[in-house]
């Protein structure tokens, strides 16, 4: 007992490190029948290129070496399979999607010293080698019993064209080599999140239709002195990574955005607690059902991870309730570390008598500046095998960013999103900037919307979503096409099709994006937004400024902080130039634009 108390107390304090957010809907859920999976692969070192493993063949003696996603790290040699199969960043030719977040877990599992593979290789060789959701769980499932499991607690996402599964991954520390696990298929019509959180609860043990799990995921817990209970009231998450302060309010307020935008207020409402962390034996269900009938789209889900919390009790911009933090752009974004430390007592707005220092928060939503890269994929049953799986692809911050559609067969990506990562034994040039690529573009029209969100974001998200819209019409003429000529000329010149049209489509959007952020250079610069005006109407220089301002919330705070300091008192003014015969000009019209 006193272990279990132990590694709680080590769960408890564990600081998070990788983040990132997935988003899960099963095909009777989605607006046309497609499973979709949804990912934000948030680090501030994870640089936004999209991978492609060229479908081949492999001698039966190959090996295949493995590198630590997360660090780089060599880990070891492997058997390669004989045939794997064509990927495209997490979707594969027939279809298949894997998504993951990291949730960390009890603090004495988290290496494995003998293992030679990690969360992110297990991704990437099992898209190479499965076909189906279940095929992908039995492959995870072999991997980590021949190789070890050299990462920390995981949750995959998982889907094919029929289901939609949920899988969480803890490996056995040095105990053993191997990891324990469980499995559960979404109901169809159900939805799934999650977000650096275990999720899983308690699990049917005889129904391997909707659940599959290892055969000790139990039987290693009370090994190993951290469950003594009942099989039938075993419980994953508790058990393995017991919730807490912070994995409510940092990971599970993930799940509860998105789970309460689609269910109502009144279901937000009744577990806004448990998401602010202040009521935790409230948890979540680990699938909830729209509402009357309500079905998911490609562009909702976009939309879902694009979340900052707005009008909700975690509202970061200032909106909901006053907030510095939301500076004077209403901003919801803020800097790391999540946590920070103060002498102010929150109740009296004093300094604290007795000189302690507390600990306080920055909200962490779904959309957040340090994501490396995102997608939306859909795995479509209607669709011909070698065109079903279709990856919805961007870089850097998922609320600035353009998805662009590109196929899982697809044998070629576009240059400008093209490259390796960690996984692949190279080092990606995150120190190195060019406007030639997706990454930095990106990155470079994000970072000026930050400081002028209020102003310019409006605009910039009618232009993502003006594209996204385009990019959904022309794939449904596209997947016309494309069935037409597989039936036509067959399947190669069907994914040469669509290969040219991805290619074509992600090069152009990079160009289109560094030539939005010169229009957007120009026209939001200095502390005032710009506007083009005629030049026989502005000849000095054909625009017309204006003042940017800042929401009334913040002058008002600045006025509650400083009192007089700032005051414009121009009284004696009108005294003394009342009696002069001319008045000079004001000098706040001739500092206007100065």
């Amino acid at each position: 007992m006193m272990l279990f108390l132990s590694l709680l107390l080590l769960a408890t304090q564990r600081t998070i490190v990788h983040g990132c957010s997935n988003i899960i809907v099963s095909p009777g859920a989605s607006k046309d029948g497609s499973s979709i999976v949804a990912y934000n692969a948030d680090s501030v070192t994870l640089y936004g290129s999209l991978y492609h493993y060229p479908a081949s063949k492999h001698g039966a003696s190959e090996k295949r070496e493995i590198y630590d996603w997360d660090s780089g790290r060599y880990l070891g040699q492997i058997d390669e399979s004989t045939e794997t199969f064509n990927v495209v960043g997490n979707v594969n030719e027939f279809g298949l999607i894997i998504g993951e977040t990291t949730f960390g877990g009890i603090s004495v599992l988290q290496s494995q010293t003998l293992a030679k593979i990690d969360y992110g290789s297990l991704i990437w060789v099992t898209l190479q080698r499965s076909k189906t959701a279940r095929e992908a769980i039995k492959t995870i499932d072999e991997l980590m019993n021949k190789y070890g499991y050299a990462s920390e607690g995981e949750s995959f996402s998982i889907a094919d064209p029929h289901e939609a599964w949920v899988m969480e991954i803890i490996g056995k520390g040095e105990y053993e080599l191997g990891a324990v696990w469980v499995a559960m298929k979404l109901p169809d019509g159900a939805v799934c999140a999650h977000a650096n959180q275990a999720r899983i609860t308690t699990f049917p043990l005889n129904d391997k239709e909707n659940c599959l799990y290892a055969s000790d995921t139990i039987t290693f817990a009370k090994k190993i002195g951290i469950y003594e209970g009942d099989d039938s009231s075993f419980s994953f998450s508790d058990v393995y990574d017991p919730v807490t302060f912070g994995g409510a309010r940092f990971c599970e307020a993930r799940v509860w955005s998105f789970f309460g935008s689609l269910m109502g207020s009144e279901w937000a409402s009744a577990y806004a607690g448990y998401a602010m962390g202040t009521n935790l034996t409230n948890r979540m269900p680990l699938f909830v059902v729209p509402p009357d009938g309500a079905k998911v789209s490609v562009q909702q889900t976009m939309q879902y991870m694009r979340s900052h919390y707005e009008n909700s009790v975690l509202d970061m911009a200032g909106q909901s309730f006053s907030d510095v933090g939301a500076v004077d752009a209403a901003t919801p974004f803020r800097g790391h570390p999540l946590t920070w430390s103060s002498s102010v007592d929150p109740t009296t707005g004093q300094p604290l008598t007795d000189g302690s220092v507390l600990s306080f928060l920055h909200e962490r939503p779904i959309a957040t500046p340090q994501t490396g890269w995102n997608f939306v994929a859909q795995s479509r049953s209607w669709m011909p095998r070698q065109l079903a799986g279709l990856l919805w692809f961007g870089v850097d911050d998922s609320s600035t960013t353009v998805r662009f559609p590109i196929y899982g067969s697809a044998t070629k990506v576009p240059p400008s999103f093209a490259g390796q990562g960690a996984q692949d034994g190279v080092t990606p040039p995150v120190m190195s900037f060019s406007m030639h690529t997706a990454f930095g573009v990106f990155n470079l029209v994000a970072n000026w919307a930050y400081p002028r969100w209020n102003l310019l974001y409006p605009e910039l998200l009618q232009e993502i979503t003006r594209r996204e819209s385009a990019y959904l019409l022309a794939v449904e003429q596209l997947d016309v096409a494309a069935v037409q000529v597989l039936n036509q000329q067959g399947v190669a010149a069907a994914v040469q099709l669509v290969t040219d049209y991805s290619v074509a489509a992600g090069d152009q959007l990079v160009r289109d994006w560094g030539d939005l952020f010169g229009e957007l250079f120009v026209r939001f610069r200095d502390g005032y937004v710009v506007a083009k005006a005629d030049s026989k109407v502005s000849p000095a220089c054909g625009c017309d400024p204006s003042g940017a301002g800042a929401p009334q919330q913040w002058y008002d705070r600045i006025v509650q902080e400083n009192g007089q300091h700032y005051l414009y008192d121009d009284s004696e003014d009108e005294v003394a130039m009342a009696k002069r015969k001319f008045r000079p000009v004001s000098k706040v019209q001739l500092l206007a634009r100065r």
